[in-house]
């Protein structure tokens, strides 16, 4: 297969499978050489598990248009393999289709297996089942950890070989790791960068570009890399691209310079005051220093994408600290996170036009939008009086979202008790965000971005039997840090009731994974919540039907707090009351053009007086009292 695959890629550049293609770097006068000639690459990032397949090709022309040549992309381990010895490379994971069609568009590619990916992607593109390895120490030498790689990579390498520039395709260059220097509190394992290294060249061979990329910090530039590979930095228009580069060169004198990740953007979190926006002027003039400095830029993002589903990241910087990255990674891009141009695509077009001839089509208009009447719910399903349907176990705390093989949604703990009235409540190490409940009374939140421990104290009398309820969501798996090993999934501790450790008594905890939607028919089926009591979590569902396939905007103002489900694919999290993101960007593939369609919320704050919701034409990614500073 993969030699048929080659021979075609061959015949596709009108070359024989006799010739010799190679890329190299010439250290001697700071170049690549691409088939022995200086060569620089103008590139942006493009990650195909962020964007739905049908849009690939659209999103790479686009590029193209603005003078683009390369396409940099991450590989996500855990968009492949999120359940362990289970390989997904179809639909929108099929990354060798991408890889195929940016050769087709007559595009290289800077490509970037990982397997740490930062990317604000959850767990930094592992996988979460490494988390449960005992002993298991991430980013260095660790046993559990790099056999785990290996197998990996025996699987994902030799799916990349044939693409690679010396075997006809577009592959340039791959890096070993990603911003490793940056690793706290500064690891610095070599032992383990090389490990990595040795797997590329076993299944890819050496005679292949190998780089590493951090910034210009000394210790970071020190750890991040290994004698004979490529430094490449990542910096944003905020620096001035000349002073950067000469730092480099105090700890590699030799090769092209490159600015693996130019911040064109970037992005935002759950509660921040706006959404990013890096200055389009700023950035042409930065674009036009490094072009002018022979460097190779790549735009990260050129298209930001979504973090559908689950898939967001997460940050905790000293094990506490935590705040979670939002649905959209629009990334304030070149092009939007639909994917239309904006006024940073035409001023980097601009300066690209100064250096090279532009492709000689025109750029296509936004694709057309749509937007509905709003569309009223039919059907509501509380989630705690349909417990039957999810997988439960009998046991005592702390009891986490990985001992049920979960990787991302809710989890709940449920206990029965009987003794003295409930007067206060405590949870000890919340990951990440409960509700609690006493009975149809909420007490209220503990969220882990202000405190992982909270106590809530009851103000209704609770005499008698008090069921007592604890919805946890995971809002995302740590991206970025040291404290990736600590970051497991629900009440990761203890709960006290009256002041007193309940964590051994007999609770209840039901595995909620909510991926794909509720199954309508394992559900009771009712059309208005009981009136007794505070709301409580429930889903909201209706069917409807749109002749058309249009991109829109989910919008779920006057809602509180929750999930979008359409046609089973899950759209991800909205939070118009807290923001900057308001509105849910919903390809128009995803629509059934033919059959209903059937659309569902997971509420966990609030229902909307009239139980409506709508489709809209243009996004809302900064909630309008937001604080906006420029």
């Amino acid at each position: 297969m993969a030699v048929n695959l080659l021979i075609m890629m061959c015949c596709a550049l009108g070359i024989s499978a006799g010739s010799k293609r190679s890329f190299t770097v010439d250290w001697d006068h700071d170049t690549f050489l691409k088939d022995g000639k200086p060569f620089r690459y103008i590139s942006g990032s493009l990650h195909y598990f962020r964007v739905p397949r049908q849009y690939w090709k659209d999103r790479m022309y686009k590029m193209k248009l603005a003078g683009l040549d390369t396409i940099q992309t991450y590989i996500a381990w855990n968009f492949h393999e999120n359940i362990r010895g289970e390989y997904r490379f179809d639909g929108d994971a099929d990354v060798e289709a991408f890889l195929t069609l940016a050769q087709a568009m007559d595009m290289n590619v800077i490509l970037r297996p990982g397997p740490y990916i930062c990317a604000e992607w959850s767990f930094g593109g592992l996988p979460y089942w490494l988390i449960k390895a005992p002993g298991i120490k991430f980013r260095q030498y660790s046993l559990p950890y790099v056999e785990a790689i290996a197998s990996w990579f025996e699987v994902v390498l030799p799916k990349m070989k044939p693409f690679l520039y010396k075997n006809g395709g577009p592959i340039l260059t791959v890096q070993v790791e990603n911003e490793y220097g940056a690793f706290g509190p500064h690891v610095c394992d070599k032992d383990y960068l090389g490990f990595i290294l040795q797997q590329y060249e076993k299944y890819l061979g050496k005679d292949v570009v190998y780089t590493t990329v951090d910034n210009t910090n000394v210790v970071r530039l020190e750890c991040g890399n290994l004698p004979g590979l490529l430094k490449t930095l990542d910096f944003g228009p905020d620096k001035i691209p000349h002073f950067q580069f000469e730092m480099r060169r105090k700890y590699q004198a030799g090769g092209p310079s490159v600015n693996t990740e130019f911040w064109a953007g970037w992005f935002d979190k759950w509660g921040d005051a706006r959404h990013a926006n890096v200055s389009a002027a700023l950035v042409q003039k930065r674009l036009y220093e490094m072009l002018y400095l022979n460097a190779s830029v790549n735009f990260y993002m050129f298209e930001g994408g979504t973090n559908f589903g689950y898939m967001n990241g997460a940050m905790s910087k000293d094990g506490y600290a935590y705040n979670a990255r939002v649905t959209s990674y629009d990334y304030n891009a070149a092009l939007s996170e639909a994917g239309d141009t904006t006024d940073k695509y035409w001023a980097i077009r601009k300066v690209v036009e100064s250096y090279k001839t532009l492709p000689p089509d025109p750029v296509p208009p936004h694709s057309p939008k749509w937007e509905s009447t709003p569309i009223h719910f039919s059907g509501i399903i509380s989630l705690f009086d349909n417990l039957n349907v999810y997988k439960s176990i009998n046991t005592h705390l702390p009891f986490t979202m990985e001992y049920f093989d979960q990787p991302d949604g809710f989890i709940l703990y449920t206990l029965e008790w009987t003794e003295s009235p409930i007067s206060n409540i405590s949870l000890f190490d919340v990951h990440d965000r409960a509700i609690v409940y006493l009975n149809t009374t909420r007490l209220g939140v503990i969220d882990r971005r202000f405190a992982a421990n909270g106590s809530l104290v009851a103000n209704t009398s609770t005499e008698g039997t008090t069921q007592v309820f604890i919805l946890v969501e995971n809002m995302g798996r740590v991206n970025h840090g040291s404290f990736m090993g600590t970051d497991f999934k629900g009440i990761t501790r203890s709960v006290l009731i009256n002041g007193n450790d309940v964590s051994k008594r007999n609770w209840t905890v039901y595995s909620m994974p909510l991926e794909k939607g509720p199954d309508l028919g394992r559900h009771s089926e009712i059309v208005s919540l009981e009136t007794d009591g505070d709301f409580r979590p429930s889903m909201f569902c209706v069917k409807f039907s749109t002749p058309n396939q249009k991109d829109t905007f989910l919008d779920p103002r006057g809602w509180g707090k929750g999930v979008a489900y359409l046609n089973g694919v899950n759209l991800g999290r909205y939070w118009p009351t807290e923001g900057p993101q308001v509105t849910l960007y919903t390809p128009g593939v995803y629509f059934n053009p033919t059959a209903p369609n059937t659309l569902c919320i997971l509420e966990l704050e609030a229902q909307k007086p009239d139980l409506t919701i709508s489709f809209i034409k243009t996004p809302i990614l900064q909630k309008p009292d937001s604080v906006d500073v420029f």
